[in-house]
């Protein structure tokens, strides 16, 4: 029986560590996302001026 319940508890922290990866790697996308966007929009902005 305990051995159930340390794998149950096991199998939910799994599930809570990918879910915390998942948001993670969403906000690290999104980060670079805007990132890039800012660069694109500096060296158009550069080359228009030049």
């Amino acid at each position: 029986m305990m051995d159930y319940q340390y794998r149950r508890r096991a199998f939910q922290n799994l599930h809570v560590e990918q879910e915390e990866a998942k948001i993670e790697l969403k906000q690290k996308v999104e980060k670079s996302k805007s990132m890039m966007a800012s660069i694109t929009a500096f060296f158009s902005f550069f080359h228009h001026t030049s």
